[in-house]
């Protein structure tokens, strides 16, 4: 029985499913007090290629255009085998040396992170001035909307701040893994899209497949910013029956909420806008 219990718990652990424990030493929310907020969203960012650096200079430019008070950064953050310990180079390499926007970073776990130690990724938040994981799950608050961040290695652990009562104008959710996507990898299971179905969020925000994409999913708008810079993927000719649009290439979408509007535009690899949506506060 013990040999058993000692495997489930490794098991547990290398999928972040529990709490780190790691004592965050400042505030989390951005602008609590605005009724307006402007974020960048980024996944599969990590590789160190030419292509992520592209893409960090086009997010700089979106930036100084449009303004970003903060950046969700999706997953896959040192890829491929995540990051060793805090004295990990990929720190430096791949996130310090490479973004330069001033504002705070909010990033969650990809399966590649797993592949590492990331406890470090969530320390690391206290030997950076931007960089803001303080758990395996956590929330904040940015102007008028509620972020949360899961682990969708491990979503059962999300289910208490999913299923909490929402109070403020907009919750946002945002993990690895997509619901449904027409990319190369599938999307979740049906007992985790209950849950985020539930969960009073009106978007979801992914990366995990190297692409840009919009879905609907009834009333819940799911964004797909995964192409931050990683190795483009073949195509299985997966199909969504409510997706909007699809971009199979790099890229990052720039989003602003005030308390009644949302509006996402997506950026292409030569940061360009090739689309964009609103979505009012009501859902229509």
């Amino acid at each position: 029985m013990q040999v058993y219990q000692n495997f489930l718990r490794e098991a547990l652990e290398r999928k972040a499913c529990f709490s780190a424990g790691i004592e965050v030493k400042r505030p989390l929310d951005v602008l609590p007090e605005s009724t307006e907020v402007k974020v960048l969203l980024l996944g599969d960012w990590g590789s160190g290629s030419v292509e992520q650096k592209n893409i960090a200079v086009k997010t700089a430019i979106t930036c100084d255009q449009l303004g970003c008070d903060l950046v969700l950064m999706l997953g896959d953050n040192y890829i491929q085998h995540g990051v060793e310990n805090l004295q990990d180079p990929q720190f430096q390499e791949k996130f310090e040396e490479v973004y330069t926007q001033k504002v705070p970073f909010y990033p969650v776990l990809g399966n590649h992170d797993l592949q590492g130690n990331w406890r470090a990724q969530v320390e690391y938040t206290n030997h950076s001035d931007r960089w803001t994981m303080p758990d395996s799950n956590y929330d904040f608050i940015g102007g008028p909307v509620q972020f949360i961040g899961i682990n969708t290695s491990c979503t059962i652990c999300s289910l208490w701040n999913l299923l909490r009562p929402r109070t403020t104008a907009w919750r946002v959710v945002f993990g690895h893994r997509p619901i449904v996507t027409q990319g190369r990898h599938r999307g979740m299971n049906w007992l985790e899209k209950i849950f985020l179905r539930s969960s009073s969020a009106q978007l979801y925000c992914c990366g995990h497949n190297h692409i840009l994409e919009h879905c609907r999913i009834g009333d819940l708008d799911q964004i797909t910013s995964g192409g931050g810079g990683s190795p483009l993927e073949n195509d299985k000719g997966r199909t969504y029956s409510n997706a909007e649009f699809l971009h199979p290439n790099h890229g990052y979408v720039w989003t602003h909420f005030t308390q009644d509007v949302m509006l996402a535009r997506f950026f292409d690899q030569n940061g360009e806008e090739i689309y964009q949506f609103s979505k009012n506060q009501n859902g229509s």
